[in-house]
């Protein structure tokens, strides 16, 4: 198999560009032996940054993903719905490396990383957070983020070995665990012990420490309170300033006030995608939702 090389201009304009949170792409500039810029092809139109061709996924006899291609253009955050059964899933799945397809292609940044395994994904910027299950729970909420940096930084958990590995990723944890709103006064305390809500910001700033270009979130308010589903909407908001979010969501009110577009899927294929307030109002979403009216 060929390894994956992310562009060379690509990787020049990170080290130029890096930062505690992550790399913005806006920051992303092209060095001179480029020859376009980021995200822009040979014949000069703009590439999608993320982008799956004829993909189809199956289970036994059974079509998850039917023939599915979808372009992920540089916009902030795109939303996932669709009945039950529709394929979200699935497709978050192949998205982040965990299903290999049966057929097609995805591309990031023009790049074929179809046959990679979901750690090198998570490796080249495509990070998928998970419904609690990549917290440790007897350790403490600082160790837990700590531990995802230096596994960007050190590439494992080799560095538990040296004496001072919590100590050289410490600021930058304490960094992200501001952004994502975890008071100083709960970092010493074991994760377990942190209210759901906590646990799902918690499970945020792990993901963050991969430095992801884009990030995954699947139902980042299942379960939780009201007032932890406006603090995690406005985190949505917040954190799509430096890096592309593709969110599956039942809670349609997160849905209209996070995304910039919706993709709608039903039985594992595209029913339409546009604006919150279009796709509201297709027949078709309104029959795939409710059924049809006899």
């Amino acid at each position: 198999m060929t390894a994956f090389h992310p562009p060379k201009c690509l990787a020049r304009a990170g080290d130029m560009h890096r930062s505690p949170i992550g790399l913005s792409l806006r920051e992303m500039q092209p060095m001179p032996d480029c020859g376009q810029n980021i995200g822009e092809s040979a014949g000069g139109t703009v590439m999608p940054l993320l982008e799956l061709q004829s993909v189809t996924m199956s289970f036994g006899g059974f079509k998850a993903i039917n023939d599915l291609s979808l372009k992920f253009e540089r916009k902030p955050v795109y939303g996932i719905i669709g009945p039950n059964g529709a394929g979200k899933t699935t497709l978050f799945n192949v998205l982040s490396g965990f299903y290999r397809p049966k057929r097609g292609r995805l591309l990031f940044n023009g790049q074929d990383m179809t046959r990679l395994r979901a750690e090198q994904f998570a490796r080249q910027g495509i990070v998928r957070s998970f419904q609690i299950t990549s917290i440790f729970p007897n350790l403490s909420v600082m160790d837990n983020v700590v531990l995802s940096v230096q596994r960007r930084a050190d590439g494992g958990t080799k560095a538990f070995a040296k004496i001072d590995w919590h100590e050289d990723h410490r600021p930058e944890a304490s960094a992200l665990l501001d952004q994502v709103g975890i008071p100083s006064s709960l970092r010493g305390r074991p994760a377990g012990d942190l209210p759901y809500g906590r646990k799902r910001a918690l499970e945020l700033a792990i993901s963050l420490g991969a430095h992801p270009t884009i990030l995954l979130l699947d139902e980042p308010t299942a379960g939780m309170t009201t007032a932890d589903v406006s603090r995690t909407t406005d985190l949505i908001a917040q954190l799509s300033v430096d890096r592309m979010i593709i969110v599956v969501e039942h809670n349609l009110g997160v849905i209209a006030n996070v995304a910039d577009e919706i993709i709608v899927l039903q039985q594992g294929a595209l029913l339409t995608r546009g604006r919150y307030a279009d796709v509201r109002q297709d027949p078709r979403v309104i029959e795939a939702y409710l059924g049809k009216r006899h």
